[in-house]
């Protein structure tokens, strides 16, 4: 179980996509009966996360992050004494909660490193694939509401024609969900997890399969994962297609030596950055998955709009009013500008919570931003820029 559990703080298909048959249509709605439980997105730093209040109605609030990508569900322990849990260290049985759908969430508490935190300092729950797979689980990003769906009662169909709409096999490794996806000329199987923030995550060995040299490739420092740090670099993919569709130059994340293991066989994952360009349907039963795009075409990395980024060679995710610098381009205009990997820009005091067109003005511009940087043991309000920083 020990080893279960470490693999989860960590949080395919071969072949390509046949032509749908005379008047296959697009995919049927649902029908009211199947509708096991229609839930609203909850309000989140991160706007694209799956997180949606499992509770009963008049029970203690169940706020659980859908994660596609991890095969059991988990909560760490300060979330879950949130959650009404009485944590023992001891118990090796999973603890249960009632759900609106009828059916209890078992899930397990990681104590491995603690019973009062998580080893990271980041609190969570999240719902796995043990309890997703009993559904269609319909998630639609840009209506900002998930469905469960009574697989006896509704099916992805085979195939469909309709307008932007796709139908891809998968396979399940565990109770996680296999896809494949185009890059560089060739095709990684990943895995399909709503519980990682990015576009698409890829191991070094998975980037070399495909052609990419890794080893020349930007170094953005350490992304953050439910294990720790992990040294990642930055791609550029021009040929990105996904079941079938193509997109715009996309961002994707290397971590040559290795994600944790997150992602299942190549140990790589796509993430709601990308997912979030779609309406799915996930039917686990059998293994289908219906895709229906949306008309927002806009690439974003981690939230914020990739181009700008690009632009001023900094990575921002924003985190409840303010913008967590997590990768900063040698030689960009942000780091001209004096901005550093671990910075967050923050409301100078009186003013409100800046948005990103305006610190993007301000950097290209030279405008002042107020940062809080970690120094030694304590955290310092700096205005940038400042007057040693060089001129780009």
């Amino acid at each position: 179980m020990r080893a279960l559990l470490a693999a989860l703080a960590a949080t395919v298909v071969a072949g390509a996509l046949t032509g749908p048959p005379a008047g296959a249509g697009p995919a049927p709605e649902p029908p009211p009966e199947a509708v096991v439980a229609a839930l609203p997105f909850q309000r989140w730093d991160e706007p694209n996360r799956v997180v949606v209040d499992l509770a009963r109605e008049g029970d203690r609030p169940l706020v659980m992050m859908l994660d596609t990508g991890a095969p059991v569900s988990i909560v760490t322990p300060l979330m879950a004494r949130k959650l009404g849990v009485t944590v023992r260290r001891t118990k090796q049985t999973p603890y249960r909660r009632a759900t609106r759908l009828g059916r209890d969430l078992q899930f397990y508490v990681d104590t491995q490193s603690s019973d009062s935190g998580s080893r990271t300092g980041w609190e969570y729950g999240l719902v796995g694939g043990d309890f997703l797979d009993d559904y269609v689980v319909e998630i639609d990003f840009p209506g900002r509401t998930v469905r469960f769906l009574d697989p006896k009662k509704y099916r992805v169909p085979e195939q469909v024609d309709g307008e932007d709409e796709r139908v891809l096999p998968f396979k399940l490794a565990g109770t996680r969900v296999v896809v494949p996806v185009e890059l560089g000329g060739g095709q990684v199987e990943v895995t399909l997890d709503t519980g990682a923030p990015d576009n698409l995550i890829l191991s070094g060995a998975a980037a070399r399969k495909v052609g990419i040299d890794v080893d020349v490739l930007p170094n953005l420092g350490q992304a953050g994962t439910a294990l720790g740090p992990m040294e990642v670099r930055l791609h550029e993919e021009t040929g990105f297609r996904f079941a079938g569709l193509a997109f715009d130059p996309l961002p994707v994340l290397v971590a040559p030596r290795g994600w944790y293991n997150l992602g299942t066989g190549t140990d790589s994952v796509i993430g709601y950055d990308l997912l979030r360009h779609f309406t799915m349907r996930i039917d686990y039963p059998r293994r289908r998955l219906w895709l229906r795009r949306t008309g927002e075409r806009r690439i974003t990395f981690l939230g914020a709009d990739y181009a700008a980024a690009k632009e001023i060679g900094a990575y921002l995710t924003p985190t409840g009013g303010a913008f967590h610098v997590w990768g900063v381009v040698p030689g960009g205009a942000a780091a001209a500008y004096g901005l550093r990997e671990g910075d967050a820009i923050v409301p100078a005091a009186g003013d409100a919570a800046p948005t990103l067109d305006d610190v993007l003005a301000r950097i290209r511009t030279r405008g002042e931003l107020t940062v809080a940087r970690r120094e030694g043991d304590a955290t310092i309000d700096r205005v940038l820029p400042e007057e040693a920083t060089p001129a780009p």
